[in-house]
């Protein structure tokens, strides 16, 4: 008893020796300590207060308070490296690894020092130039517009550099550890990596975009644009039937020219003059004998559509004797991306009505299909009221604030994203940075799992408006025996826009895919003589094509079964891809029991 009462008090005289050292070291270190903590301090200060200059756009002030911020983090840095290399801390590995999660913080602080020193300059050069003209690009003298461009032409490499800087910086932040000395703001580390992945992605975004300027800004040679307005509501396979087409020109930022016009007013005078055999499915169902630009986009790949539609616009154009630009580019839009933009600009009037991001479609299908009776216009000039439209969009998106600039460019990449917004060029260049914006609207190649439902209206007005239409996929990779079923529901009736649903619906599956089995089930009509099969050996896939209908007020679902080639088994994910246009209230998807509930606004990868 007496050896086990000695034994503790030689070890509490040892702990307390033990602690007396670890005391004396901290003692020692806390002058280090002390220096770290208040040059950190004191660099968040200053940066902060950088960045609200920046945003007052005081770039003189901002550059002061970056420099100084700069100045702080060094001595910070140099203090931590002295207490780094104390014994107590670099034997003792829990110590040691708080100092690196400081580390890393520093590291980040100064990483986004640098950014600024690069972006102030730059920054302060665009302020310069939006000054001289209320900051409004619509109110830039040429010569400044010439010089904008420039400016941003030659800011490529700097951007570049400012992204690698932020992706160094949100490295350094995620190798901090949630648990230990950075704990109690570990919440604020995690909304900064949040901001500079926002950061990034903007300035990946930047590349492209600068490299497409002498395209979208005619710069510093003319544009020329062919717009395709998709009328979703009247669904075909690249967005919608082609009602009107827009003439853009753009020369150094300005829009030069920009009218629209109703399809019809081309084809109709090609009739008898110009001569192209239509897809079998658009001569049967709607009954025409020759291919038109109205109904020119049969394929749901936006670059094979839109060469499609160059070259009947180009046709039809000769045939009537009409002069055709050389087209730079197609566009194609939606009236969503139409309405996203009115979200922005606000209520526009035009035709006596005022339209907003919820009317829009329904009261420019009104006016142009019921209203210009009672308005006393005629037929051929129904249109106009699109002219007028966006002659007033125009103006308000080029006289936009720079602090909405951010807000037009999430719209463009939101509704890229989604086909909203489609775009081809002809040159392959251009082509390959459109695919990196993801607004190339093309049919992907993979050795996965895919599909693509795609529905073409076919003489069935604006039905698309009023069906409810739902897609559920069923598969066991093991047995590689897939079940697709897409149901239908209309709500809508026989009057002026809406009348019973006919489409001529294709389903893009992975080449080499055996149809088993299609069946219709509730009150859809299957034309069972319209079910084919065949392989698009351009887009590599399979294709199960078929014809249905469905009156007003009644639902239904079709169910096909297909078996996947034996490809599909290794490392299994699936790519759904969504027909620009189409809306989708509900996706469905079941690999091996396990339900993936999803929204297809896009296209999107399921890897279970």
């Amino acid at each position: 008893m007496k050896a086990l009462v000695k034994f503790f008090k030689y070890l509490a005289l040892t702990l307390l020796i033990l602690i007396v050292l670890l005391l004396g070291l901290l003692v020692s270190a806390f002058s280090d300590i002390k220096n770290t903590a208040l040059a950190g301090l004191a660099a968040k200060e200053y940066l902060q207060e950088a960045a609200t200059q920046s945003l007052a756009r005081n770039f003189d002030e901002a550059k002061k308070s970056n420099e100084k911020a700069s100045e702080k983090i060094n001595i910070a840095l140099s203090s931590l490296e002295n207490v780094k290399a104390r014994p107590l801390f670099s034997k003792i590995k829990p110590l040691n690894h708080q100092l690196l999660d400081l580390e890393y913080l520093l590291k980040t602080a100064s990483l986004i020092s640098k950014s600024l020193t690069q972006a102030l300059p730059l920054a302060a050069e665009f302020d310069t130039l939006y000054k001289t003209s209320n900051s409004s690009f619509a109110q830039m003298p040429l010569s400044q517009k010439q010089e904008f461009f420039r400016l941003i032409y030659e800011s490529e490499p700097e951007l570049n550099g400012l992204r690698a800087n932020l992706e160094l910086a949100k490295l350094n932040l995620e190798n901090i550890k949630k648990i230990g000395v950075l704990y109690p703001i570990y919440s604020d580390i995690s909304d900064l990596k949040a901001e500079l992945d926002t950061a990034i992605h903007l300035l990946s975004q930047a590349t492209p975009l600068i490299k497409l300027l002498p395209a979208f800004a005619g710069f510093p040679s003319q544009s020329n644009f062919l717009v395709i307005m998709h009328n979703n509501d009247e669904l075909r396979p690249s967005g919608g039937f082609i009602g009107v087409f827009g003439l853009l020109s753009v020369l150094n930022g300005e829009i030069s020219h920009l009218l629209t016009y109703d399809s019809y007013h081309l084809d109709m005078p090609a009739v008898g003059k110009w001569k192209m055999e239509p897809p079998a499915p658009i001569k049967k169902y709607m009954e025409v004998e020759n291919w038109y630009l109205r109904d020119a986009n049969w394929s749901p790949d936006w670059p094979t559509s839109a060469r499609k539609i160059i070259e009947i616009y180009q046709g039809e154009s000769q045939a009537v004797g009409q002069v055709s630009p050389d087209f730079t580019g197609v566009m194609g839009i939606t009236p969503k991306f139409v309405s996203d933009l009115l979200a922005l600009v606000g209520p526009i009037s035009a035709g006596g009505e005022v339209y907003t991001p919820d009317n829009l479609q329904p009261l420019l299908q009104y006016s142009v299909e019921v209203a210009y009776k009672e308005q006393d216009i005629a037929s051929w000039d129904r249109k106009q009221v699109i002219n007028e439209l966006l002659e007033e969009l125009k103006i308000r998106l080029l006289n936009l604030d720079t602090e909405h600039l951010l807000d037009l460019l999430s719209i463009i990449e939101k509704n890229s994203l989604s086909k909203d917004l489609q775009i081809y060029f002809p040159n392959s260049a251009w082509q390959s940075l459109v695919y990196d914006l993801g607004a190339s609207g093309e049919v992907k190649k993979t050795d996965s799992d895919y599909f693509l439902v795609v529905d073409a209206n076919l003489a069935a007005f604006k039905s698309d408006a009023v069906l409810i239409k739902e897609i559920d996929y069923n598969l066991q990779p093991s047995s590689l025996r897939a079940n697709l079923k897409l149901s239908y529901k209309h709500e809508g009736d026989f009057n002026w826009r809406t009348t019973r649903y006919r489409s001529y619906t294709r389903v893009y599956v992975p080449r080499g895919s055996k149809l088993e089995s299609l069946q219709a089930h509730g009150q859809i009509n299957l034309e069972a003589a319209s079910i084919s099969t065949y392989d698009d050996v351009l887009l590599d896939k399979t294709v199960f094509a078929f014809f249905f209908s469905l009156e007003p007020k009644n639902s239904g679902h079709l169910e096909i079964n297909y078996t996947l080639p034996d490809r599909i088994k290794s490392d299994y994910s699936l790519l759904i891809q969504r027909q620009a246009g189409r809306r989708t209230e509900r996706l469905g998807v079941t690999i091996n029991n396990m339900y993936y509930p999803r929204q297809l606004e896009q296209d999107l990868i399921i890897k279970p």
